[in-house]
């Protein structure tokens, strides 16, 4: 109950404290407007080329959003305090670090799932794209579970905050890299086979493919292996991301590096 309130609170508390120093007039137009124009980019460049169909970059792109949230969300939650020099008070609470961190990375996830969802209406207008109540409602799940998987994997570069200067610049690449790996703006099928093989161990892959397969009227039995990868995947990395963050913390009080920047 104790880690729930820590959760709930400290993270709407954080999530507050954004909007002590942003104007919600510049913080919605930054954050909706680079997931439209990327969306828009890929979608125009696909016609121009002659590849795929408005709707593959659409989906694609949407997850993209999600993914991006789930990396700088999970990133900044641990980096952000470190480089506002709060961590070592943070960490000398006896709170729930898992608990602590994810309650302040979670009100930003929803918020990149929401802008996600209207990025995705809006370009849904532009492109004249439309699907069914049942294609949406099959996206929707998808989005949530590779939301989940991209969060897990954001926590593993989180925990490089406690001993790394910049998450931001480990989350850009990874994110710049997934634009291409993850088959969001190029088929799997076209990448050569080591990059498949990379493709299928990275979160949002599964996650695309499920996505593209439930838009297309496929059921949730057809695609709920590529539904249970995407989950694996989450559940691989959340692991992983836990035992970094205790391990990167207990080197962190061992070699007294916690604030240092």
């Amino acid at each position: 109950m104790n880690a729930l309130r820590i959760f709930v609170v400290g993270g709407l508390t954080s999530y507050r404290a954004l909007f002590n120093w942003i104007s919600p007039w510049v913080f919605i137009p930054h954050t909706l407007g680079y997931p439209v124009f990327e969306i828009l980019f890929f979608a125009y460049l696909g016609r121009f080329a002659n590849v795929q169909s408005d709707k593959f970059f659409l989906i694609g792109n949407a997850f993209m959003a999600i993914a991006i949230t789930g990396f700088f969300g999970m990133g900044n939650a641990i980096g952000g305090e470190r480089r506002s020099q709060t961590l070592s008070t943070l960490l000398a609470s006896p709170a729930n670090r898992f608990a602590l961190f994810l309650g302040r990375a979670v009100p930003s996830i929803c918020t990149g799932f929401l802008v996600a969802v209207l990025a995705f209406t809006i370009c849904s207008f532009i492109l004249d794209v439309h699907f069914a109540a049942s294609e949406l409602a099959g996206l929707a799940v998808a989005g949530a579970v590779s939301s989940f998987a991209c969060t897990s994997f954001g926590l593993c570069l989180g925990s490089l905050g406690l001993r790394g200067r910049s998450v931001s610049l480990f989350a850009d690449m990874i994110g710049g890299s997934m634009l291409l790996v993850s088959g969001a703006n190029v088929p799997l099928e076209r990448l050569p086979g080591w990059l498949r093989a990379i493709s299928n161990i990275i979160p949002l892959t599964h996650g695309i493919a499920a996505g593209r397969g439930l838009a297309a009227g496929r059921s949730f039995a057809q695609v709920g292996h590529e539904l249970g990868a995407e989950a694996l995947v989450g559940g691989v990395y959340l692991v992983l991301g836990v035992a970094m963050l205790r391990l990167l913390e207990y080197e962190g009080r061992r070699s007294a590096s916690l604030e240092a920047f």
